[in-house]
């Protein structure tokens, strides 16, 4: 998951100067899904989509369980999750320009077995990462 966060803010970065950062990181998040997603993140999980709402400032991350993953008790694996994204957030340098703007960060985990099912969604703010 930090390799994927990594070419995406990257990506974002290295794009041509007249759009706002804002404008590139919407532009960057659809390229890569519509490029490499869906897109398997380590042992059953997929990387569905990430989407950038400008007028909200949020990157949203779509992921889904899937295999032995895909159950329950994936939440309770999960409960300690936003301290751990937020360490990454802040410990990867190319998010620092996202993060300066007051970028929300929000992840998303679902089923696959069930589409509907939302096992956990949780959103990291400027309050969780300054």
């Amino acid at each position: 998951m930090k390799n994927i966060m990594f070419l995406f803010v990257a990506a974002t970065l290295l794009t041509a100067c007249q759009e706002s950062l804002e404008e590139r990181a919407a532009r960057e998040a659809r390229e890569l899904t519509e490029d490499k997603c869906p897109m398997p993140i380590g042992n059953n999980m997929m990387l569905d989509s990430i989407v950038f709402d400008i007028p909200t400032l949020t990157q949203s991350q779509y992921f889904r369980f899937t295999g032995d993953n895909d159950n329950d008790s994936v939440v309770f694996a999960l409960q300690d999750a936003k301290s751990l994204l937020v360490s990454e957030l802040k410990s990867m340098p190319s998010y620092k320009p996202l993060m300066n703007k007051g970028v929300s960060f929000r992840y998303v985990y679902r089923s696959n077995k069930n589409p509907e099912k939302t096992y956990l969604e949780m959103t990291i703010t400027k309050e969780d990462y300054r």
